[in-house]
């Protein structure tokens, strides 16, 4: 039995470039790969190169833009250079918008990287394709673009800043959306807020040493060690109070009211160099007004006048001012630019006539009544107990961190710096008789190890205060206890 044998023909007729009809049907033909001979290589290859500026511009300005919070622009638009004011002007409505800016921008970043394949897939080979695509990605749409937009964020952003307002209104249907529903999620406010301790830190960076390392910026910028001291000592103030500031009650040098200001009370008065001076009755405890020391030219000596009778003028006197121990220092400083005192006493807790309606810490006797009326008015109920005095170049040393010496404080310290070269003669003199006493007589070797106790109590009564000796240094060491 013989076969039939049945001849099967297929008819294709090209349609166009991309397609066939074979047997009626119709076929898609693979694209053929573009050569740099064909018009259209150029087209595809420069949509590419476009796609990766974008992609870098975009991945540059996320990372440049978005790193300059409104906190930091604000600064910049307020107190930078004429520069940088104009382009923080520029950014600023720009970042304000944070989370439509972030999804504009990442949003215009993924689509350009997200298209780049379909453009290279026709003049390259899929290797090819792959190798130059990670390349081209990581170097000029991600590495290069966020480097230099981090260096420079602040001018490219200003630059670019109508390109990005363009890019906002062409995404906007889809970006406003998300936008929004961040800001519902995370919220709106992205300023940065420096507490005390940072900006302390923040201060300390610009001090000298530690800024302009790398002499790009302008010297005449860089804070002095004082404003760094002056400004740290500012943001401490809030938490410091009189009682921390104050000269203990038992360091103050005051005067009775029974006294008199004769050649000895006018010679201590002169010595010390205070300007006011506490007056109390009977107990140190119970001050009762403030002697003005410039004001006693006008009295002689050898008239030796009571205290008494002086406060009893307003024109040598005036009353004491009683602040709380937990007074903060700020409040003191407002109270003490008032004019009408610049010494207060410190109370260690608040006294009957001390309390107010306003509640505040302070009370101030009334200046139309005698001084002495006024106090016995005072004292009738109050059961504070004063603790010490605080005066305006104390609250100042606390703000400046640093002590303020006046010419009798100078002077003092030269009195002292002469006294202890005496007595570190003296030191030097006893360690070498001692020795060479030693050495004449090695029986009183152990005897004589050990510093004169008796010639290091007269030494310290001369200096006013307890030292140590040690002889065994050279030179030998002098420490005050």
């Amino acid at each position: 039995m013989g076969a039939d044998v049945v001849a099967h023909f297929i008819s294709c007729t090209r349609i166009s470039k991309e397609s066939v009809s074979c047997n009626g049907s119709v076929y898609n033909l693979p694209e053929e790969r573009l050569t740099y001979h064909d018009k259209e290589f150029w087209v595809y290859f420069g949509i590419y190169t476009g796609l990766i500026l974008v992609a870098g511009l975009t991945s540059g300005l996320t990372m440049g833009l978005l790193s300059l919070d409104t906190t930091t622009l604000t600064v910049l638009r307020d107190g930078g250079t004429d520069k940088e004011r104009k382009y923080a002007k520029r950014i600023l409505p720009l970042v304000s918008r944070h989370h439509l800016l972030l999804v504009t921008l990442l949003l215009t970043n993924a689509v350009a990287v997200e298209s780049m394949p379909i453009f290279l897939d026709r003049v390259s080979d899929p290797l090819i394709a792959i190798v130059v695509s990670v390349t081209a990605i990581l170097l000029f749409g991600e590495v290069i673009p966020q480097a230099v937009c981090t260096r420079h964020g602040l001018a490219i952003g200003a630059v670019l800043s109508p390109l990005v307002y363009m890019l906002m209104g062409l995404l906007f249907i889809i970006s406003w959306p998300l936008s929004k529903l961040l800001d519902c999620i995370l919220g709106e406010d992205h300023g940065t807020f420096y507490r005390r301790g940072q900006l302390k830190v923040l201060v300390d960076m610009h001090g000298p040493g530690k800024a302009h390392k790398n002499g790009e910026h302008d010297k005449d910028e860089q804070l002095t060690i004082d404003e760094v001291l002056i400004i740290k000592g500012a943001l401490d103030m809030k938490f410091k109070t009189a009682g921390t500031a104050m000269i203990s009650i038992s360091d103050v040098y005051m005067i009775s009211l029974e006294a008199k200001l004769d050649h000895e009370t006018m010679t201590h008065i002169i010595t010390r160099g205070h300007s006011r001076i506490p007056v109390y009755a009977g107990d140190r405890s119970n001050v009762i007004g403030l002697l003005l020391t410039k004001t006693l030219i006008k009295l002689s000596p050898a008239d030796a006048t009571p205290v008494a009778q002086v406060l009893q003028s307003r024109a040598y006197a005036r009353p004491a001012m009683f602040v709380d121990e937990d007074m903060p220092l700020f409040d003191l400083l407002n109270l003490f630019r008032t004019g009408k005192s610049h010494l207060a006493m410190v109370q260690k807790k608040t006294g009957l006539l001390h309390s107010g309606a306003s509640g505040d810490s302070v009370y101030r006797q009334d200046d139309t009544k005698p001084l002495l009326t006024i106090e016995d008015e005072l004292y009738e109920d109050n059961t504070s107990e004063i603790v010490g005095i605080i005066t305006l170049e104390n609250v100042i040393e606390e703000l400046l961190q640093e002590e303020i010496n006046d010419e009798i404080d100078m002077q003092t310290m030269l009195e002292m710096s002469g006294l202890l070269q005496v007595a570190m003669a003296k030191a030097v003199n006893l360690h070498k008789n001692q020795l060479h006493r030693c050495k004449s007589q090695p029986q009183l070797a152990e005897a004589l190890s050990e510093p004169d106790t008796k010639v290091t109590q007269q030494l310290s009564s001369s200096l006013g205060c307890d030292l140590d000796l040690d002889l065994d240094l050279d030179p030998p060491l002098v420490t005050f206890n």
